[in-house]
């Protein structure tokens, strides 16, 4: 739904005014030009209130109500000034505006208290929208987000289930009731199992996350979740991350890393899950995060034993797919002319992208310099590109020659624009070491092309 010609949302959802619910209505951020939107004189700020005289409360109702030839419509605008029209348009003639949000009342926050959520590991001093925690099933619909399902109401499963939102990204962790509570700092048996049940019975999928604490949901209680899981026809896909732990952990609950044994021995673990379920389900249905081949110093499994990367945006083939997509771009044997240029990323990212540092390097007349850049905000255990801040890069980033073009991956300015986790601006962290930094996006041959095609030509 997101992104069709129907109904765009822009890509920054975590604006204070809708998190808290200050302002209803889904609130316009751009109009195109020549549009329905355009016609009937909507402008940026303006707010789409009721559709044929029902409230609007997020995408997924708007699009049931948009659904039609005669749509009545009231708008307000930012000064505050309401009207209301009746559209004629065609069955499948989109509004033509961008909204700012996909849900235009409160986002729905956390209630649970998480052993390993990291919200509670963030320092303080960042923006104070980075410490809302939300568990909305309805951008679990519409954006992928994981939720644990915890305040999910009876009337929340009848629309579920009524309006078919399917698939649903569930946080699950254990499907042992009181490890399950243990984790989620939740008082009394927690009944997600039965949940998911009850969807899956009326035909509703879901994907599913663990994130694995040694000594709590591992062992015979991850053995339990698996079977539970895989037992339900609706369960597309399960993946599997190690839970990350920054050094602001005073006063939280003592959790362990996982050990590079543990890695192994997860990685032989799943194997064995995906030899069972494919001959139970005909799909390997079980994977894990690529940081458990990092800490286990072990290869990354084969592109096809991915079966179309359900769960990049856990992690899951997301290092695999980067190379299979960049080897399809052809690189060139040499340059016109030396180039000099620096590559940094997450330790994690360093060393499962060595085949792309190793082709590159052997293109003449490039001098590639590879940098691992650790995390020194959050800690050392902290490995992933995407929470690097800019403060970690002044460091780590250091003693370059002026001018030097730096390639970063564009999940540390994702979300915000020209600025880092920190808070700092790409243009303050340039002025100050006096080099250039160039953001890439994760899809592999617009990586490539956007080194050869444009940086190298420029350089």
């Amino acid at each position: 739904m997101e992104g069709s010609e129907y109904f765009i949302v822009k890509n920054c959802y975590m604006e204070e005014n809708i998190l808290t619910g200050v302002n209803e209505g889904a609130l316009i951020a751009e109009v195109y030009p020549g549009t329905l939107a355009a016609e009937i004189g909507l402008q940026p700020g303006d707010r789409i209130l009721r559709l044929n005289g029902q409230k609007i409360q997020d995408l997924i109702q708007f699009q049931w109500e948009w659904a039609g030839e005669t749509i009545d419509v009231e708008i307000c605008s930012a000064e505050g000034t309401c009207r209301t029209l009746q559209i004629e348009k065609e069955y499948d003639q989109g509004l033509g505006a961008m909204f700012e949000a996909p849900v235009f009342d409160e986002i729905r926050p956390c209630a649970n208290r998480c052993l390993f959520c990291f919200v509670d590991q963030m320092p303080p001093g960042f923006r104070p929208t980075l410490y809302i925690k939300d568990d909305d099933y309805r951008l679990s619909f519409l954006q992928g987000s994981f939720v644990t399902l915890t305040n999910l109401s009876a009337r929340d499963k009848q629309r579920i289930i009524e309006e078919r939102l399917s698939p649903l990204y569930v946080s699950v962790h254990a499907t042992d009731p009181t490890m399950r509570s243990i984790l989620l700092g939740r008082k009394g048996e927690d009944h997600l199992l039965e949940t998911l049940q009850a969807l899956d019975a009326q035909g509703i999928e879901f994907h599913t996350q663990i994130v694995l604490c040694p000594g709590y949901n591992d062992g015979e209680i991850l053995e339990k979740t698996y079977q539970d899981l895989v037992a339900l026809q609706g369960t597309r896909t399960l993946a599997v991350v190690p839970v990350g732990l920054t050094q602001f952990r005073e006063g939280l609950t003592q959790l362990s890393m996982v050990t590079k044994d543990q890695a192994l021995a997860m990685i032989r673990w799943v194997e064995q899950k995906q030899a069972e379920s494919l001959e139970r389900r005909g799909e390997r249905f079980v994977w894990l995060s690529d940081e458990f081949y990092i800490l286990a110093d072990a290869s990354l499994p084969p592109a096809q034993t991915y079966e179309g990367y359900s769960q990049l945006e856990n992690g899951v083939g997301l290092l695999r797919c980067l190379l299979e997509e960049t080897e399809m771009f052809e690189l060139p044997a040499k340059l016109n002319h030396p180039v000099r240029l620096v590559a940094g990323a997450g330790l994690s990212a360093l060393k499962g992208l060595e085949p792309l540092w190793q082709r590159l390097r052997a293109v003449e007349g490039l001098d590639l310099q590879v940098i691992g850049l650790p995390n020194r905000f959050f800690g050392d255990r902290i490995n992933v590109s995407g929470l690097l801040t800019g403060r970690c890069l002044l460091e780590g980033l250091s003693g370059l020659e002026k001018a030097t073009r730096v390639l970063l991956p564009e999940v540390m300015i994702r979300d915000r624009g020209d600025a880092f986790l920190d808070g700092m601006k790409v243009s303050e962290v340039e002025e100050a070491l006096e080099i250039r930094l160039v953001f890439l996006p994760a899809d592999g041959m617009a990586m490539m092309q956007k080194i050869f095609n444009e940086e190298l030509k420029t350089a």
